[in-house]
């Protein structure tokens, strides 16, 4: 990239389409932070290192002992609750893969449709199918009839009162239960599941490992004074959150349950893995117990999960998935929501295309007769046996696990919920 006329660092922000606005470091067209991954030609003469603790940000190395003393994620380690990938998951089998990622471009077509094949045989085999839950929690009846010109929220609401509504359902929502929110963001689902709790003598665990602003506990305590609930936040990622450790569960005495609204792919195996094995407490027996009592998680991304840290991987092993397999089962889960897209965009596709080249004409879809409806198919059964596998993970850990459509498609194409109560002992 050619030098600008400033002293400006000439790095674009992808996301924003302009330059970054810190100085250019001298010597240099990158500043500090962009210099070690651009100026690769050039990349001397300073002394601006990748931090130790945390690959995402630079720092002095003159000035190492210093940032470290104050370094941000130095202080989120101090935490007891802080263990380094106790949720990552199961170790790497021998002869398993490398982490790079896989493209359906690079897959050859034999090989793609043996996958599908292989997939079907497996569905048909399984009788798991997931419920149908309708109806909306009437709680937020009176936000929803005054979002009624706001399609967008609306939406986003309806999803939370089909889940606040569905917990409510299978006994989820209670007196002196101990609520925990997985990548809570501003906090929505948890506002209105302390609204309706209000004056219950709850507890909320808000998690999630970005900073948020606005965030909505701050409006639960303004609204809530009088029967204020005890909220907490912690910032860190759930891959190294041992939930047995965090003094609000600790304190606990009644029920723990695990709630998401679309944690993104491989954060839901964080968050099962999370609740079943970190939340262990020792009777007055010297027996280990769970305080886990129910979680309901809507699920979502299938496309970014991660062999190594699924929960479900020793079901799809007992049924013959490899690890390969499973790297392309989470490819073709994308086609369950990006096929309609497609199709839409096809049309203008084809109307602008000019080429008279056949070869530029023929399809590799049309050519495997894989038709847009049956991809989307394929999508929605690949996202089917990942969940049944996250539900028998559950089921093995002594709860009932459903897989439940919480609502239409129409509403959001990430209609399926997993949800886990304790299983009822047989009677005596």
């Amino acid at each position: 990239m050619p030098k600008m006329c400033d002293d400006r660092c000439v790095f674009v922000v992808p996301k924003k389409g302009r330059r970054c606005r810190m100085r250019a470091l001298a010597g240099h067209d990158y500043c500090g932070e962009h210099v070690l991954r651009c100026d690769l030609k050039n990349n001397t003469g300073h002394d601006r290192i990748t931090c130790p603790l945390d690959a995402t940000h630079t720092c002095s190395a003159t000035l190492l002992s210093k940032h470290l003393k104050k370094c941000n994620a130095k202080a989120k380690e101090a935490h007891e609750y802080f263990v380094r990938n106790i949720n990552s998951g199961l170790p790497k089998p021998e002869g398993s893969q490398n982490s790079t990622k896989l493209f359906l471009k690079d897959v050859r077509d034999e090989e793609l449709l043996a996958t599908i094949e292989k997939l079907e045989r497996i569905s048909e085999a399984l009788a798991d199918r997931p419920e149908t839950y309708v109806g909306l929690h009437e709680g937020l009846s009176a936000e929803l009839d005054e979002l009624s010109n706001c399609a967008v929220a609306q939406k986003h609401l309806r999803q939370k009162a089909a889940l606040l509504g569905l917990a409510e359902s299978r006994g989820l929502l209670g007196e002196q239960a101990c609520y925990v929110e997985f990548g809570a963001g501003r906090g929505r689902l948890s506002y209105w599941l302390a609204k309706i709790l209000s004056g219950k003598r709850c507890r909320f665990l808000l998690v999630d490992r970005a900073s948020s602003r606005h965030k909505f506990e701050n409006k639960i305590r303004r609204e809530e004074q009088e029967n204020s609930s005890e909220i907490r936040r912690l910032q860190i990622d759930i891959e190294h959150l041992c939930l047995g450790n965090v003094d609000l569960v600790k304190v606990h005495e009644g029920r723990l349950v695990g709630l998401c609204k679309h944690l993104c792919g491989e954060a839901t195996d964080f968050a099962i893995r999370c609740l079943v094995e970190t939340t262990g407490k020792t009777s007055d027996s010297g027996a280990a117990t769970s305080a886990l009592q129910g979680l309901l998680m809507a699920v979502c991304c299938h496309h970014r999960c991660r062999w190594a840290s699924f929960v479900g991987r020793p079901f799809l092993e007992q049924v013959g998935v490899s690890e390969r397999d499973f790297e392309l089962l989470t490819c073709l889960a994308g086609w369950a929501t990006c096929a309609a897209r497609e199709a839409r965009s096809n049309v203008q596709a084809d109307e602008d295309n000019l080429s008279d080249s056949p070869e530029m004409a023929v399809n590799r879809y049309v050519r495997m007769n894989l038709s847009i409806e049956r991809r989307e198919e394929i999508g929605r059964r690949c996202k089917l046996l990942l969940d049944i596998a996250r539900i028998r993970c559950l089921a093995a850990a002594g709860l009932d696990a459903r897989l439940v459509y919480f609502v239409d498609r129409s509403v959001t194409p990430e209609n399926v919920a997993i949800v886990a109560v304790p299983r009822t002992p047989p009677p005596c």
